[in-house]
């Protein structure tokens, strides 16, 4: 099945706040990452809203994080997580608590992404958090 446009947003913002993470990409570094996706280009909607995730996660980024790790299992911190593990985690939690979209979609989409770039079970461990999130 043929990703949405709103999918590739996600997961391209996703990558871009991976890419902060990694190596602290700024803001006009991940706008530009973004520029070079044909599907967000093409759809100023998806843009905007791959836009919005990335600025949204990035000033949030530390109240979510707080947010995430009191629902990581004992003794377990953020920073213990691979850094995709927390990008998608970061981008989700915006979603849940920023936007009007239904949890289970934007718990699903997150699960989608971790199957997609994280090991074989990390699609278990995000659901489980995100859904302690809401």
């Amino acid at each position: 099945m043929e990703k949405t446009r709103r999918q590739i947003a996600r997961e391209t913002a996703t990558i871009g706040i991976y890419q902060n993470l990694l190596v602290e990409s700024s803001l006009e570094d991940i706008y530009h990452f973004l520029s070079e996706n044909e599907t967000l280009t093409k759809s100023q909607e998806s843009m905007e809203f791959a836009k919005w995730l990335v600025e949204k996660t990035v000033q949030n980024r530390k109240s979510y994080q707080d947010l995430i790790e009191k629902h990581l299992k004992k003794g377990w911190t953020f920073t213990r997580l691979s850094v995709m593990e927390r990008a998608i985690l970061l981008i989700a939690t915006c979603e849940l608590l920023e936007s009007e979209l239904p949890k289970t979609i934007v718990i699903n989409e997150a699960v989608i992404n971790a199957k997609k770039f994280c090991d074989d079970d990390s699609y278990k461990f995000i659901n489980g958090v995100l859904s302690q999130v809401i």
